[in-house]
């Protein structure tokens, strides 16, 4: 599942940008930024957006990159090489 994770605006924001950007995946407000810090995620851990990870069922971490756009085959290729 792809899950778009936001720590910077609100709910109602996310619903919107979603619908006008065509946008398929959910997507959730980390109020408080849990997630963020969990996964140590942002500029405040000397890593600048956007991160794209792929987290397994039990929470670990498989893949990460910073900082880099485009790495959509280079995730597809990292989740059919788990499966």
């Amino acid at each position: 599942m792809i899950v778009g994770i936001c720590n910077t605006t609100t709910a109602a924001w996310l619903l919107n940008y979603r619908a006008q950007k065509g946008i398929a995946f959910p997507m959730i407000d980390d109020e408080g930024s849990g997630l963020f810090v969990l996964y140590r995620v942002g500029s405040i851990y000397g890593k600048p957006p956007p991160t794209y990870l792929i987290i397994d069922q039990g929470g670990v971490v498989r893949y990460r990159i910073d900082d880099q756009f485009g790495k959509f085959d280079e995730m597809i290729a990292t989740i059919q090489s788990l499966l």
